[in-house]
């Protein structure tokens, strides 16, 4: 079985209740507040940054960079519905070159800092010395990336730690927060969409996202426990690990001479 076709068998519970179900109807309703909300919110900041700056009588960079922060999680958005929607029909096909995960995860964290970056929060990066190369589509790889650390970022009370590293022939990409970590229900539900929590981790639209597209790449999305030391929230957080095969000694990165 190709990967592809393993990941259109993701449970969905949306799917599989029936229209009159009231648990199907529920979520349905979540999913679309949350959607509205998540559309109104950086909507509003960017109305009222442009009738800020419309009478403003001197430069003012700082709206500037909030439209800016706004306009991009739109972006994210609707890049996130239209991968989902794409998942959802099996026609989502990667395109294959070299790709350093050195380079993408030092990008993806550059990328979530824009959007989700916080002053209470302290992000790290360990990176290896050399390039970890597999062959991935960047395009898709860069939204796992970003998302995971975009979520760690979000929900972390002070400190988020992003690592590589290789063993063998696997590359690991670890993302750790201090925040509230993965109720039991979000650990049995893994990878599912559209599913009741108790966790403030959502509706499992980013994870499942994650999973389906790394298992495209002939790899792994997994949580655990943080290492991290308990945040203020008394709790440890979450690590995600994302774990890729590597083909360092065979391939050089698209855009690296010879």
């Amino acid at each position: 079985m190709s990967p592809l076709s393993s990941v259109r068998q993701v449970h969905d519970p949306i799917a599989q209740e029936s229209p009159d179900s009231d648990g199907a109807m529920h979520l349905r309703t979540h999913f679309l507040r949350r959607l509205a909300h998540d559309i109104a919110s950086p909507t509003g900041v960017t109305l009222t940054v442009l009738e800020e700056l419309a009478t403003a009588d001197r430069p003012r960079p700082e709206l500037f960079a909030m439209a800016r922060r706004s306009l991009k999680r739109l972006i994210r958005l609707s890049e996130h519905l239209a991968l989902v929607a794409e998942l959802e029909n099996g026609t989502v096909e990667p395109e294959l070159a070299a790709t350093d995960l050195r380079a993408l995860t030092k990008q993806a964290l550059d990328d979530a800092l824009s959007i989700d970056g916080r002053k209470d929060v302290v992000a790290t990066c360990s990176l290896p010395g050399s390039p970890l190369v597999t062959a991935a589509d960047p395009r898709l790889l860069l939204v796992v990336f970003r998302e995971v650390i975009g979520n760690g970022l979000r929900l972390a009370t002070s400190r988020v730690e992003v690592s590589v590293e290789s063993t063998g022939k696997v590359v690991s990409i670890r993302v750790e927060d201090d925040g509230p970590g993965f109720s039991d229900d979000a650990r049995e539900s893994l990878g599912e969409r559209f599913v009741r929590r108790s966790s403030q981790r959502g509706l499992g639209l980013s994870l499942s996202m994650g999973i389906q597209l790394v298992r495209t790449h002939g790899g792994t999305l997994s949580i655990e426990t943080s290492r991290l030391p308990p945040g203020r929230r008394g709790t440890r957080g979450a690590a995600v690990v994302i774990s890729l095969p590597s083909t360092s000694n065979d391939v050089t990165p698209a855009g690296d001479s010879a």
